[in-house]
């Protein structure tokens, strides 16, 4: 339902070490691109959607997760973001997109993301 089909039928693949090794010493991490004999070369989310059959576009999979309590979805956020949510900032388990858009300090809407945070 999610759209993952492409993961789940690729099985199980077998690492090339020598060419990711190869990969790793061609990379420019200032330009986000590698360099190769046939020129400069960067990887985008459409090869990635191409190459495992991914859904790039519509709505995010998500789910509500209920195993937290408000106050460990606060320490979470301090953990990850740096910035202790107030009660008041959610609404059950979900967290208010406008508080969130504060502590970024950027201008976040649900009409710009097209997403429901929770």
């Amino acid at each position: 339902m999610a759209g993952f089909e492409g993961v789940l039928e690729s099985g199980y693949m077998i690492t090339d070490h020598a060419l990711i090794t190869s990969l790793v010493e061609r990379w420019r991490p200032e330009t986000y691109t590698f360099y190769l004999s046939v020129g400069e070369v960067i990887v985008i989310l459409q090869d990635v959607e191409v190459l495992w059959g991914l859904h790039i576009d519509g709505p995010p999979v998500t789910e509500i997760d209920t195993s937290r309590t408000v106050q460990e979805w606060g320490l979470l956020c301090e953990e990850l973001i740096n910035f202790s949510p107030m009660l008041s900032d959610f609404d059950g388990q979900r967290f208010k997109l406008e508080c969130l858009s504060r502590a970024l300090d950027t201008e976040l809407s649900v009409d710009d993301l097209d997403v429901e945070c929770r």
